[in-house]
């Protein structure tokens, strides 16, 4: 798919979400349940889908580098994060701008780019490159977005075990099984898996218009609000190539990282500031980087797809 084209479907596929809420098509908790249903259902699913070719021992050595790769690229995140954190004052924004520099929005946007993209063999790298950050991403989101001094509710180790392994993780290691012993499923069994995996990834970018649907375009858009959308988009991306680049990563690392660094900042990022920062301000704050990341990596993705082919 070319860079423009795929620049226009990922508008259209938000747009249709966004039309979705704004006329009462769909209204109450509908984007709870329905990603519910893509993160429960499909999307493991159009995981296991992916994980169906045939076996390949330097695939399989490829998997173990982009997990290398990911816990590498969660590293430095992280460090750089904490640094932008301590620069800007520890406020509000800088705890946004930190979660925003470490964790993009991997599922619902950035799985329908590799796929569209990639096709099924970039959604396999993709889905074993993330791993390692769906088993941190959210026990980190407490201590990354709660204001100093709040008190955060402690899980048990049996909460924490079953957010380290998600459906999404456990549909990761159920298709490595089958993809190593190239174990046959039943015809029926294939063909409903190939079709509720199919339904991921449109549903997935429709599932973000919706979200962004809920906010007032004109109030998210003050130009203070732009720090850490234009650090996700163009800043991380432009460091993980030139890094990639200076390091002779292989391509095919080079392009699940740069990808995954130049998504926008991870839709949740709203729902978990009000769930640990009870500033209004910052809530706000917090939307207007879903909102405006989002737009801006209609723009920006196609984009570095662009540099990365003429890398390829």
């Amino acid at each position: 798919m070319t860079a423009a084209a795929l620049s226009v479907q990922l508008m259209l596929m938000a747009a249709v979400g966004v039309f979705a809420w704004r006329t009462g098509i769909v209204s109450g908790d509908f984007d709870k349940q329905l990603t519910s249903f893509l993160m429960k259902i499909a999307l493991p699913c159009m995981i296991v889908r992916s994980m169906s070719g045939t076996f390949s021992w330097e695939e399989l050595k490829t998997c173990g580098q982009l997990v290398v790769l990911a816990l590498a690229l969660w590293a430095l995140t992280f460090a750089l994060g904490q640094a932008a954190y301590h620069l800007m004052g520890k406020t509000a924004s800088a705890r946004i701008m930190r979660f925003g520099m470490m964790y993009t929005n991997f599922t619902f946007v950035g799985i329908p780019v590799m796929e569209a993209l990639y096709g099924d063999l970039g959604v396999f790298r993709f889905v074993v490159f993330l791993v390692p950050y769906r088993m941190i991403y959210y026990s980190s989101a407490g201590p990354l977005l709660s204001p100093p001094g709040v008190e955060r509710q402690k899980r048990s180790w049996p909460e924490r075990l079953k957010g380290w392994f998600s459906p999404p993780v456990a549909a990761v290691f159920v298709g490595l099984v089958l993809y190593i012993t190239q174990l046959p499923l039943p015809a029926p069994v294939s063909g409903v898996i190939n079709s509720l995996g199919s339904c991921a990834s449109p549903l997935g970018m429709v599932l973000c218009g919706v979200s962004l649907g809920k906010y007032e375009f004109r109030r998210l858009l003050r130009p203070r609000y732009f720090g850490a959308p234009l650090v996700r988009v163009l800043a991380m991306p432009a460091l993980v190539l030139g890094l990639s680049l200076a390091l002779g990563l292989d391509p095919e690392l080079t392009q699940v990282a740069v990808v995954f660094s130049a998504l926008p900042v991870p839709s949740l990022l709203a729902a978990f500031t009000i769930q640990y920062d009870p500033s209004q301000d910052s809530q706000f704050e917090a939307a207007a980087a879903v909102l405006l990341s989002t737009v801006l990596s209609a723009v920006t993705i196609p984009l570095w797809a662009a540099v990365l082919g003429t890398l390829a």
